[in-house]
């Protein structure tokens, strides 16, 4: 009987640390990306796909630091065909913009189940982006493209650099040992300042620089989901 009662309890032990390997323990280390939604929705005019890396290191069973970050960028080329005497001939616009978002925060996690694992936390936001137009044998008529024989322009637009602060709430549900989805919202305020633009511009061997001044800045308070669903695992 004594043996029956003891193989009894090694079992329920057995299963209970079983049940708490589902979450993360002091020194792991967390990855996860977005499945759905947007992603960090700051207003930080960044990319909305789910394309956000995040990493949380657990300081304690229920502390963890986290460190994301974004990188958007696109390459787009448009062409201006010539007509009448510039028949067949062609220009072309290069378009280039990079956009980058880095978070640091905190998370504080409760004890909710063994499975569920709720948490409140803070961000730090970071946010640069630029932007850069090359046309070759092009220039615009009015916003339209059109193919211009000779002439150059070197257009480096106004740059914007931002920083915010932001409050969120969410929760980890781990549906295998150390798997998990989540989800998370949060509400926040960012600032954003443009800079200043050059456009240089080069027609029948003259080269001319026109510096363009900053357009201005935004501050911005609003509520924001966090990548609407968001798969992850700890290791």
């Amino acid at each position: 009987m004594k043996k029956l009662l003891l193989s009894f309890g090694v079992a329920i032990l057995g299963l209970a640390a079983q049940a708490q390997d589902f979450k993360p323990a002091k020194g792991d280390v967390t990855t996860e990306f977005g499945l759905t939604g947007g992603i960090n929705n700051t207003n930080f005019n960044l990319n909305d796909g789910a394309g956000l890396l995040r990493f949380r290191y657990f300081q304690k069973n229920d502390l963890a630091f986290r460190l994301g970050f974004n990188v958007s960028s696109t390459n787009k080329t448009n062409n201006a065909y010539g007509t009448g005497t510039n028949e067949g001939k062609k220009g072309t616009e290069e378009v280039k913009n990079t956009e980058i978002l880095i978070n640091l925060g905190v998370e504080k996690h409760f004890s909710g189940t063994d499975r569920l694992s709720p948490y409140i936390g803070a961000d730090i936001l970071f946010g640069t982006g630029s932007s850069k137009n090359v046309l070759e044998n092009a220039t615009y008529a009015g916003t339209t493209l059109v193919y211009a024989d000779n002439t150059s322009m070197d257009v480096k637009n106004p740059g914007t650099t931002s920083i915010g602060l932001r409050g969120v709430i969410g929760a980890d549900y781990y549906i295998a040992k150390r798997l998990f989805l989540g989800v998370e919202a949060g509400l926040g305020f960012a600032y954003e300042k443009a800079g200043k633009g050059e456009i240089t511009t080069t027609a029948a061997g003259v080269t001319t620089t026109v510096k363009t001044k900053s357009a201005g800045s935004n501050f911005d308070i609003n509520p924001s989901v966090i990548t609407g669903v968001r798969i992850g695992f700890a290791f």
